[in-house]
């Protein structure tokens, strides 16, 4: 199970890298008035992503969450803000227009 949430959080940066470069790319080759639908989708991708790799290692370690002197670290914590603010972006990408 935790080669899955390497494997789907390495997928997630690889598509937040592609949402990075589709921005750059649209930015300049796009016309007025269109809209980020690609980099939208890309960084979509990337929040299913992160929920599923999150979800898998939450559902996996319970254990965390029951006993006191063990706990999940900050990389847990960053996951799920990533997750947060990647579903953010992706939907600000959507409903962003060029001017």
């Amino acid at each position: 199970s935790l080669k899955a949430v390497q494997a789907f959080m390495i997928l997630a940066i690889i598509f937040s890298f592609v949402s990075l470069v589709m921005f750059v790319v649209q930015l300049f080759t796009m016309e007025k008035g269109k809209r980020f639908y690609i980099t939208g989708a890309c960084m979509l991708i990337c929040w299913l992503f992160i929920l599923i790799a999150v979800s898998i290692y939450t559902a996996r370690f319970p254990h965390y969450f029951t006993e006191p002197q063990d706990h999940h670290g900050y990389s847990f914590i960053l996951a799920w803000i990533c997750f947060c603010f990647s579903f953010i972006i992706g939907i600000l990408y959507l409903v962003l227009r060029k001017k």
